[in-house]
């Protein structure tokens, strides 16, 4: 068991980059519902067969493709995950994922205190579009984020919702789905509200969703809302209290704030996803003060708020639920 754990540790890099070039390459695309030689694969994608071959040879010994008389084929949790189209797809996360941990390299200089990686400017390679990084956002909320907040939170009788940072506007429609009565407005910069508009077009939902642009740090969330939803928005300290003080000024007396994200604390849980969703803060950004559990709850107290729960969502992310 002791020696496995250890192979995967150490064989990790290379597994994440069987399937990140399988991703790019689109083979479990071409590969949906039908099955391919390696020589109808290969123009597909525009490999060579030779060199394409032992890819699809390690996703076979890695239970991701499945092969039966020199022919190629999905296995079902390819065909689930890894096929654009599909509701789960989730490989824009794994292209976003990917090409960030590109810059882990300066990880020890960042622990070090090393100045000169803050110098460093990041390479086109780490370069990605608003619209990208939104579908990996997307991506990720569909595994069961949106759902689990849809059954956690209890909405009843609410009937305005902001949703500040709201992006692909999943979490939007989740509610929405659940609570017919309710209409949610969706607050965040002009780029990303065009990326929003068009992942929401295909929901009936969609006509109870609002779009405004707005700067969630400065400007008025609205007066008398009844919910404000502060999903994957607060986890630098120095954004917090401007964020939350909107949420208080905009929501009506005892209305609910909800928080959600990918947070990680020492005294209490410690999930590996908010673990290393610290470190790449960190990377990305040595200066800031990240957001833990605990700074999240002081941050909420301090405005006023009444915390009434703070426990895990899902195995990787927490959700906070307060009153004015």
């Amino acid at each position: 068991m002791m020696r496995n754990t250890i192979s995967n540790l150490v064989l990790a890099p290379w597994t994440i980059n069987v399937v990140f070039i399988g991703i790019r390459l689109k083979v479990f695309s071409f590969l949906s519902n039908k099955k391919l030689t390696i020589e109808e694969l290969a123009s597909k994608c525009q490999a060579i067969p030779g060199f394409l071959k032992a890819l699809m040879d390690a996703c076979v010994s890695m239970g991701l493709i499945e092969c039966e008389d020199d022919t190629y084929m999905n296995s079902h949790f390819s065909q689930v995950y890894f096929v654009e189209g599909e509701p789960f797809y989730v490989g824009d996360f794994i292209d976003i994922v990917y090409t960030e941990s590109l810059q882990w390299y300066k990880l020890i200089d960042v622990i070090k205190g090393n100045k000169k990686v803050k110098e460093e400017k990041p390479s086109e390679i780490f370069n990605y579009s608003r619209y990208q990084f939104i579908k990996a956002m997307n991506n990720i909320g569909m595994l069961g984020e949106a759902e689990a907040l849809k059954h956690t939170v209890d909405l009843s009788g609410c009937k305005e919702m902001i949703d500040a940072g709201g992006g692909s506007g999943l979490f939007s429609i989740a509610l929405c789905q659940k609570y017919p009565e309710l209409k949610s407005t969706i607050l965040d910069v002009n780029e990303t509200l065009e990326v929003t508009k068009e992942m929401i077009a295909g929901h009936k939902e969609k006509e109870r969703i609002t779009l405004r642009e707005t700067d969630i740090m400065r400007d008025s969330f609205g007066t008398n809302i009844d919910v404000v939803l502060l999903s994957d928005v607060i986890y630098d300290e120095s954004i917090a209290i401007p964020i939350l003080k909107n949420a208080w000024n905009c929501l009506r007396q005892n209305g609910l704030l909800i928080i959600r994200g990918y947070y990680s604390d020492p005294e209490k849980s410690r999930p590996l996803f908010g673990a290393l969703f610290v470190l790449k803060q960190l990377v990305d950004d040595p200066d800031q003060k990240i957001m833990t559990i605990s700074s999240l709850e002081k941050n909420v107290s301090d405005i006023g708020f009444t915390i009434s729960r703070v426990s895990p969502l899902t195995e990787r992310s927490t959700v906070l639920i307060a009153r004015k």
